[in-house]
């Protein structure tokens, strides 16, 4: 199998985050409410961020809100029209990703969570509103890749048990943005309800715009870790090389 030259310029890390209305009878008091099958509830639409590797990182807040695109169901005619729009952004970072990489590099999906929440749910909704056939959705779905930081900052704690557990948003947030905090879902209900839309777009582009510094940070301390275990080897290597000639002499 033949090499394929990783073009980051042409990479896309898709940080998005969705919200969802939850009518009062399906509404339960723990767990996650929203089922895309129940045709009660209602997707609301997110905001996504496609990040250019080479373009996207270490830039200010402003800037990335400026690159982040919202869609939003009352922008739109149905949730059908809405998630056209959002399988097209899909599609699009799919193209770039793909194309200039002949199918071997795929576009990575990033978020707090998601692997359990937004992506199972957008891929259910592209085939319930016939966007995408069963076999489509699965095949599509399996060309993307997925960064949840709720996992990979597992590393970036105490874990002192013999039980790794994703860490929540809340724990994120507290240790890499200290100060930052965001309500449950739950609380979107209510703005939509009384019709707040700009509080959700609000509160959907600064989840947007956290998750990319939590990644930035996230990726700062990997690197940081791994300085350290080089640094460790050097050393090690030092003490072996002093301990060769040390043996060499006393013989």
């Amino acid at each position: 199998m033949r090499n394929i030259r990783t073009i980051m310029g042409k990479c896309r890390v898709i940080f998005f985050d969705l919200e969802f209305y939850v009518p009062e009878n399906s509404r339960s008091e723990t767990g996650f409410c929203y089922n895309p099958w129940d045709k009660s509830c209602r997707i609301l639409g997110g905001s996504f961020l496609l990040a250019n590797p080479e373009k996207d990182f270490g830039i200010s807040e402003s800037d990335v809100l400026k690159k982040t695109k919202s869609l939003w169901l009352w922008e739109h005619g149905s949730e059908k029209e809405l998630l056209q729009q959002i399988y097209n952004i899909l599609k699009s970072a799919y193209d770039t990703v793909r194309n200039a990489h002949s199918g071997a590099i795929s576009p990575i999906l990033c978020g707090i969570g998601i692997t359990s929440s937004d992506i199972p749910i957008l891929f259910e909704l592209f085939k319930r509103f016939n966007i995408l056939t069963n076999p489509e959705a699965f095949s599509f779905q399996n060309s993307f890749r997925a960064i949840d930081l709720s996992q990979l900052a597992v590393a970036t704690f105490n874990n002192p048990k013999n039980f790794l557990y994703p860490k929540t948003k809340g724990h994120i947030l507290n240790k890499y943005l200290p100060g930052t905090k965001f309500e449950t879902g739950k609380s979107v209900w209510e703005l939509y309800e009384s019709k707040d839309y700009k509080g959700i777009q609000n509160r959907v582009l600064s989840e947007v715009y956290s998750t990319h510094r939590c990644y930035e940070l996230i990726k700062s301390d990997i690197d940081k870790f791994k300085s350290l275990e080089l640094s460790q080897k050097k050393r090690e290597k030092a003490a072996s090389k002093i301990l060769a000639e040390s043996s060499a002499v006393d013989s």
